[in-house]
């Protein structure tokens, strides 16, 4: 039986493009997403920094995503739909990099290749999603959902998909500031009625809704009333701060 997102563990994802941010993160946040140039909203890591930082994490609950968005894919370096389209280049490239995530220790990685028609691309998606299953790896969405103007499909494609959750600021675009907090935890609220309504036709785990995009310790409660999972890079002017994910931590074991 599916459990309500509400009585759920409260969780803490943080995405980090450094050794050092994931040795503060130990003990601490339970999932780091490694990336390259967070600065750039991220891009697959270089395997030596990614297997450092689960060198960084053992012995501690914290898990390791890598990001799968490769700069070698020849699409444009956009935060639009076209810089996610699902080329054959860019379809071999994410695969080399799953391969190179599962080498180096990762727990799991996050997707989100799109259709040139606005859509999840399922047929790419659905074979990065089998070739990280078979290397014991988990599957992520990106926020690259929010680049999709009709969400509700998003989401049934994604509980179709099977993947174990996403991240996503509840507004179209990448642009957080476009919505009041108010307004992004309503959109969520939606995805989240989609994704366990979908769950229970397909007798699945519900997909877990992780809000990002400007989440901190002093909104941490708005968000909290639509999902327990947080994604939160908790930067301080713009380099990772330790008070802020301690802060954050101790908002969500309240």
């Amino acid at each position: 039986m599916n459990r309500s997102p509400r009585l759920a563990r409260p969780t803490i994802e943080v995405p980090i493009d450094s050794v050092a941010s994931a040795r503060l993160c130990a003990g601490i946040a339970t999932r780091i997403e490694v990336c390259d140039d967070l600065a750039s909203e991220g891009w697959t890591p270089r395997e030596e920094v990614l297997r450092a930082c689960v060198e960084a994490v053992a012995g501690t609950p914290c898990t390791v995503v890598s990001m799968i968005r490769s700069r070698d894919n020849g699409l444009p370096p956009t935060l639009t739909s076209s810089g996610f389209e699902a080329t054959p280049r860019a379809i071999d490239c994410a695969l080399r990099e799953i391969e190179m995530s599962a080498r180096a220790g990762a727990h799991s990685v996050a997707i989100g290749f799109l259709s040139s028609h606005g859509t999840i691309d399922m047929a790419a998606c659905a074979r990065l999603r089998d070739h990280a299953q078979g290397m014991g790896l988990l599957v992520a969405f990106l926020r690259t959902i929010d680049l999709l103007v009709d969400r509700k499909q998003a989401m049934r494609d994604l509980a179709e998909l099977g993947v174990a959750r996403v991240v996503t600021a509840g507004v179209l675009g990448w642009d957080a500031s476009v919505a009041s907090i108010a307004e992004r935890v309503k959109v969520l609220q939606a995805d989240a009625e989609t994704l366990a309504g979908e769950a229970r036709l397909r007798d699945r785990s519900i997909v877990e809704i992780v809000p990002g995009g400007g989440v901190r310790a002093s909104n941490a409660v708005d968000w909290l009333a639509v999902s327990p999972h947080l994604h939160a890079s908790c930067r301080r002017g713009g380099v990772f701060s330790l008070d802020e994910l301690l802060a954050l931590s101790r908002v969500l074991a309240a």
